[in-house]
């Protein structure tokens, strides 16, 4: 089954050079979980909104031959029953049909929340100066805030030649090298995500 997913990657305005880097990143990253994931068509935007948006655009355009998907931060924590219900007032602003609502998936709550269950990923980046003992040691790091993971990350990457974290420039380089296993130990939400790519592969 082909698969194209609209994924949320950099800040709200980011470049067109740092939205093709988180892109590339998630191919990578998608990638480990089966090299098969390579055909799968992954379209980037700079933030929530705009990744909405494109996502109501490509069901409109792709869905009769393909599956369509969406990836985007919960930023905060998910408490309705699924993640379009977390979405639905962007889902409904953007016009997003009811059928199209099934394939939604969310970072919990932060795509950082993802990089910081991978000690190894980060250090590929920062080098062994990184104070790994300042991430989240949560079981569950979608119970961590977003607020208080982007601080621990910080506080990791302070002591390092870098000295703090930039998302285009940092984010993207270590998504690329993230485990999706140490990634779905801790993020019932993501397991969700790689449940479905895989199934894609075989179908």
């Amino acid at each position: 089954m082909k698969v194209r997913i609209y994924v949320e990657g950099g800040p709200k305005g980011a470049d067109a050079d740092g939205v093709r880097a988180f892109r590339n990143a998630f191919k990578q990253h998608f990638q480990q979980l089966d090299p098969e994931l390579k055909s799968l068509d992954v379209i980037s935007y700079g933030s929530t909104d705009q990744t909405v948006k494109g996502y109501a655009e490509g069901v409109r355009q792709f869905s009769e031959s393909c599956s369509v998907a969406l990836l985007v931060d919960a930023d905060a924590p998910v408490t309705a029953g699924t993640p379009a219900m977390h979405l639905q007032t962007k889902l409904d602003s953007a016009k997003v049909p009811q059928n199209a609502r099934a394939n939604i998936f969310l970072m919990v709550q932060c795509m950082e929340a993802w990089l910081v269950t991978d000690v190894a990923a980060i250090q590929n980046c920062f080098g062994n100066k990184l104070r790994a003992n300042a991430l989240p040691s949560h079981s569950d790091i979608e119970a961590v805030s977003k607020k208080d993971v982007l601080a621990a990350l910080d506080a990791a990457i302070k002591p390092t030649p870098t000295g703090r974290y930039q998302k285009v420039k940092h984010g993207a380089r270590i998504l690329a090298k993230l485990n999706p296993k140490r990634v779905s130990d801790r993020s019932r939400h993501a397991k969700s995500l790689y449940e479905f790519l895989l199934s894609s592969v075989k179908a």
